[in-house]
């Protein structure tokens, strides 16, 4: 069910469809007013939007006219965006100008303008009485509108073609996440892996396995904890958020001290609260949306585009990332509710391991380009700035590496100076 709803909440036809329903029940709600209580409403409306039925025919051709017109416009324009998203960014940020509320907004402006332009010239009858209606003042008031947000659609994507704007755009969701991730984790202990084992041996466990194939993409971790409460056992995951797994694949164990605790134990329903997709989501998982940056600077570093600034920018904004996370440590998170019996544990994110994910692409691609391995330091630089003595132990060692292989790689002694006063800024700090 919930995998259902993910996809309708990402779905381009979500506010086309709940627009273009209510548009139609408004479109029906007026000709029941104007055949029902037309002379209430006289009462409290002004002659001005009252119009004869084939006046009323008219504008409604024209309104609809008009926004089938500008829907054609926008869906064309939006593939055009989303070929050059593909083609020049990364495939993975098409999703980001998809799930954009002003852009999905629009299109339901527009065909919901265009279903009740289309519905209310059905309803409008013409007779020798020639009744006064008021669907084509709506109508009227409908474009006005759709001109509106037609303007606020336009000017969105010349500013989210731009990439500094969509860089911005993955920095904030990125760091939202991240801020999450920080508050659970403070709320949580950490464990070394010894505590772990310590912690689980227990006489009896059983393992779960992967129901189906492809990328982890939400843990309910709340209602698994419920669950290990009230069975007095330990979960613990053995695979993390947007990790690939197989069928069959082992998800987590659990640990338990009497026998027919398991017998008790739903194994369906544990299945249920992981949830695995084809693709990977970013509602749990930040290092996701840290991948679409490091993608938009290694494209920026091809020889079809060759744009060192825009991959320089990205290493900034990694810097800036992963600086809120130099802070983290390594093992795993235990999530305990005061002293109730029943606990949750799974990996902690590693941090050498998101640093080496974040850079090592990078530095491949741009290395004949000294200006993308001094911003590469620099951008080291801002993470150690708050990092844990552990951590910054593993940014030197890395930019250690970095400097020993860029050295080998190129015989400039002006560049070589560069990058060494890089380093020793760095090491300095």
């Amino acid at each position: 069910m919930k995998k259902i709803i993910n996809k309708i909440k990402t779905s381009i036809w979500l506010y086309p469809t709940i627009y273009s329903i209510g548009a139609f029940i408004l479109s029906v709600g007026i000709k029941i007013l104007e055949t029902t209580y037309s002379d209430e409403m006289s009462l409290y409306l002004s002659t001005v939007f009252y119009t004869k039925s084939e006046l009323a025919q008219t504008v409604l051709g024209i309104v609809a006219s008009a926004f089938i017109t500008i829907a054609t416009f926008t869906f064309s324009t939006t593939m055009v965006v989303l070929t050059m998203y593909s083609s020049q960014f990364t495939p993975r940020v098409v999703e980001n100008f998809l799930n954009n509320k002003v852009t999905m907004k629009s299109f339901g402006v527009f065909l919901s303008g265009f279903i009740f332009a289309i519905s209310s010239l059905l309803f409008t009858k013409t007779s020798q009485n020639e009744n006064l209606v008021i669907s084509a003042s709506i109508g009227v008031i409908y474009v006005i509108v759709g001109l509106v947000y037609f303007l606020i659609f336009i000017h969105n994507v010349a500013t989210y073609v731009q990439a500094s704007h969509l860089i911005q755009r993955l920095q904030d969701e990125a760091q939202k996440k991240i801020k999450e991730y920080n508050d659970f984790e403070d709320k949580a202990s950490i464990l070394s892996k010894e505590e772990m084992i310590e912690m689980v041996k227990y006489k009896y466990f059983f393992d779960v396995y992967a129901h189906s194939d492809g990328y982890i993409q939400e843990i309910n971790y709340q209602k698994l904890q419920k669950i290990a409460q009230n069975h007095n056992c330990i979960i613990c995951f053995k695979k993390v958020v947007g990790q690939f797994i197989s069928l069959e694949t082992k998800i987590l164990t659990i640990y338990y001290e009497e026998k027919n605790i398991l017998d008790e134990i739903d194994i369906e329903e544990i299945n249920k609260l992981i949830l695995i997709g084809n693709k990977k989501t970013q509602t749990q998982d930040f290092s996701f949306t840290i991948q679409k940056i490091v993608e938009i600077a290694v494209k920026a570093l091809s020889p079809g585009i060759n744009d060192p600034n825009t991959a320089i920018h990205c290493l900034n904004i990694i810097g800036i990332l992963l600086r809120d996370l130099s802070h983290i440590e390594k093992g795993y998170i235990l999530l305990k509710k005061d002293d109730e019996l029943g606990d949750i544990i799974y990996e902690a994110y590693d941090f050498e391991v998101l640093l080496d994910d974040a850079f090592s692409q990078i530095i491949f691609y741009g290395q004949a380009d000294v200006s993308v391995i001094v911003v590469a330091l620099k951008s080291l630089r801002i993470i150690k700035t708050k990092a844990s003595k552990y951590n910054k132990e593993i940014i030197d060692n890395y930019a250690k590496y970095l400097i020993e292989k860029q050295l080998k790689l190129s015989d400039d002694k002006l560049h070589h100076t560069k990058i060494k006063n890089e380093y020793v800024d760095l090491i300095n700090l």
